[in-house]
């Protein structure tokens, strides 16, 4: 029977051992570890490996690299984050740290237990002993994450004291060893596991402090994909949504292109980056908020073109726009928020403090995504005070609430701080970079062709009008697109604390807008003007349409004494929160004091929501109600208030005109004919075809998108009021069938062709 001496089993366990841990016995006493630093981090001590001048691939994957960690780690407790460092920044924490500890604890407690083994048998009863241990060894050896599913075979070897040939001594020191090595493995026992997947590290180059993760998780399903391109963008960003398996929300996976260049790239920017810092401008030039760009843009560009002349790097000139855009954008810039918010599928952005613990969270074409970015400490801090500098609005601890506009990005941003929340927390929500039209609304369902026609007809005859629902519901974006359909020749007064109005589109496009920017509910500065004031010099601005971003406070009073005695001298429209009908009255009423007969000034309340299709976990904005004010009720409850022109059906996710339409009855309808000269047969006519345009214009931008463009639109609306002066008889009467005709004409000619 074969004989194995007890030091030659050890050397094999211990030789099979050390080729699990990627050691290298020819080289072992040549080996040298990249330098390793414990400090205190912001969420606990970091072990900060410096891999700057080393020649391995920097990842758990790469077996000298894996030695190192384990090395560097072993006898270590208490770290919270692992970082290897060089231009691409590996972070390990979470679960992939907890990967490698469970393998250095695993390696500690071997090395412990390989110190005092003493031989497990004779060596002579049952030589198949011997080579099944070390077959396992062997054959696990390469790949630690496959150990623990081996180890678990070691279990079939513990034999029952049975049967001749068989050492009753030996078999009881063979079963000791394998139970102990069973459980130093971690298979018994809950306290600690040997690892099963392999440790996913977070990313992030040396000038940027934005970690994300490269892999989505294991389980995840890919459900799309698509790309986004912008001025700001080096190289289009790609973007994939996965579905998560056990959760709500879906991923919103995003790898910027400067997460994934080469090494040479990286280093260019680093260097570049350095260059800058030392910089010593000759001029206060970009103390200037709107020059701060330009000035970091010709810098950058100068400090790349000499980073690569030292570096003897060929530089062509598409190469180092590309490269200047990236240091831009993580210097003057917002970083990879830049990327996100150029998305045109994302609607909010928002980011949950402690930010270094929660990813940021975006909606994305109404579902809510986790993402697999996350923002650092220093990332929020440095962000808060470039947008105090770009708002002139304080923020601190006595004043812990900004609210704001990014122009260049069409996004509406409010932080909040210490001390009403631990840390900093961010919430984005982009707004769309061109105004929005009643024909896109249609071709999102969010409204009707005859209810957009309605509105568009209550505009032009000037009634007074609140856009109330809840946040997110689309009041602001149903706002700017029935501004566009007040004539362009009159003048628009947009009244506002956070600019989210198009006044300057409309501007572009032949309106006569102007916008009056007031203080903020809760962040103004004492600089600015309140509401209310800007409000009354509105009114002594002239006959003007005037439209306020949100009726809140005092200003209230203002706007319905303004709107009682015809000061404004056109429509009135202004957004409110309010989840119905009721509410609107009760808050105007009751809460900010408005007299009730005062309130009977405002002629249509228009409902808009948010809706679950079939209960599912996307959203999608939708006009519920349009009602009308009575007002010869002397009646003041609020029930009594109202009278439905469109309602909402959810069984066809339709809207509804009411009786009061059909018969004729609704007040708003009977005042703009009265005012007009016509009859409501003609007022009914001018509804339907105000919307059969819209959705026709709706059903030309399925193929051709751009024709719903403000832009467009523009051409659409005042070729429309052409073509119904032009078919107009003595009367006053308009032909609408051969208005209508006639502009279709001219809209095929135009935007098709002819076709």
């Amino acid at each position: 029977m074969l004989h194995i001496s007890p030091a030659v089993t050890y050397e094999r366990i211990a030789r099979t051992y050390e080729r699990l841990l990627g050691i290298d016995r020819q080289n072992k006493r040549c080996e040298s570890y990249c330098p390793v630093r414990f400090n205190a981090g912001y969420r606990g001590m970091d072990a900060t490996i410096d891999c700057s001048l080393c020649k391995n691939r920097s990842t758990f994957d790469d077996n000298n690299c894996r030695r190192g960690m384990i090395k560097s780690l072993s006898g270590r407790g208490g770290v919270d984050r692992l970082l290897l460092k060089r231009n691409l920044v590996r972070e390990y924490s979470g679960d992939s740290l907890d990967t490698i500890l469970s393998i250095v604890s695993f390696k500690d407690d071997l090395d412990l237990h390989l110190s005092t083994m003493s031989k497990y048998g004779c060596g002579k009863c049952d030589a198949s002993r011997h080579h099944n241990i070390m077959d396992i060894l062997e054959t696990s050896c390469d790949d630690p994450i496959k150990f623990q599913g081996l180890i678990r075979s070691l279990i079939r070897d513990i034999d029952p004291i049975q049967g001749s040939g068989h050492c009753s001594h030996c078999v009881e020191r063979y079963n000791a060893f394998i139970r102990e090595l069973i459980k130093i493995s971690g298979i018994v026992g809950r306290d600690r596991s040997f690892p099963r997947e392999k440790p996913v590290p977070y990313v992030m180059p040396r000038f940027s402090n934005t970690k994300i993760l490269m892999e989505p998780p294991a389980e995840s399903v890919f459900i799309r994909s698509y790309d986004v391109e912008g001025d700001n963008l080096a190289h289009p960003l790609h973007v994939s949504i996965y579905e998560l398996p056990g959760s709500l929300e879906k991923l919103y996976f995003v790898v910027p292109w400067e997460y994934a260049m080469d090494e040479n790239d990286l280093a260019l920017i680093v260097g570049a980056r350095d260059r800058l810092l030392k910089h010593r401008p000759d001029t206060i030039d970009f103390l200037d908020s709107s020059n701060v760009r330009p000035f970091f843009t010709r810098h950058a560009k100068t400090s790349l073109a000499k980073e690569a002349m030292a570096r003897n790097i060929k530089m062509d000139v598409s190469r180092l726009e590309s490269l200047t855009a990236v240091l831009v954008k993580y210097t003057s810039g917002l970083g990879i928020l830049e990327d996100i918010l150029n998305d045109p599928h994302i609607q909010d952005a928002y980011v949950n403090a402690p930010v270094g613990l929660n990813p940021l969270h975006v909606v994305v074409d109404g579902e809510e995504c986790a993402s697999n970015v996350f923002l650092s400490e220093s990332d929020v801090e440095s962000m808060i005070s470039r947008l105090r500098a770009i708002s002139g609005r304080p923020f601190s601890e006595a004043n812990p609430v900004l609210d704001m506009d990014l122009g260049d990005f069409h996004t509406r941003v409010s932080v909040i701080g210490s001390p009403l929340t631990r840390g900093l927390a961010y919430a984005f929500r982009r707004h769309k970079k061109t105004p929005w039209t009643l024909p896109q609304l249609i071709s999102l369902k969010m409204l009707s062709p005859y209810t957009a026609g309605l509105l568009s007809f209550l505009v032009d005859g000037q009634s007074s009008m609140l856009v109330t629902g809840s946040r997110g519901a689309g009041k602001t974006s149903l706002l700017s697109s029935l501004m566009l359909e007040i004539p362009q020749c009159y003048r628009i007064l947009v009244i506002e604390d956070t600019p989210e109005l198009p006044v300057e589109d409309m501007q572009r496009h032949g309106w006569k807008a102007q916008s009056i920017n007031t203080r903020a509910a809760v962040s103004g500065s004492e600089a600015e003007f309140q509401a209310s004031d800007a409000l009354r010099a509105a009114l002594r601005l002239g006959e003007s349409a005037l439209i306020l971003g949100e009726v809140r406070g005092l200003e209230a009073k203002s706007l319905y004494e303004a709107m009682r005695v015809g000061a404004s001298g056109n429509s009135v429209m202004g957004t409110i929160h309010g989840a119905s009908c009721r509410d609107v009255y009760e808050r105007v009423v009751h809460d900010i004091g408005v007299p009730p007969a005062s309130f009977k000034s405002t002629d249509v309340v228009v409902i808009c929501s948010t809706v679950r299709p079939g209960g599912s976990m996307s959203r999608e904005r939708r006009v519920l109600q349009v009602a009308e004010v009575i007002k010869g009720q002397s009646n003041d409850d609020p029930e009594s208030v109202f009278n439905d022109l469109m309602t909402y059906d959810p069984s066809s996710d339709e809207l509804m005109s009411s009786d009061r339409i059909d018969t004729g009855r609704s007040e708003s309808i009977q005042k703009i004919a009265k005012k007009w000269g016509i009859s409501l047969e003609e007022a009914g006519k001018e509804i339907l075809y105000r919307g059969r345009m819209k959705s026709h214009i709706a059903e030309a931008g399925s193929m051709l998108p751009q024709v719903m463009e403000a832009h467009n639109y523009s051409r659409c609306l005042n070729m429309f009021r052409v073509s119904c002066d032009r078919n107009r008889d003595a009367d006053g009467n308009i032909d609408h069938f051969k208005a209508e005709e006639e502009w279709k004409k001219w809209f095929s000619r135009t935007f098709f062709n002819g076709a």
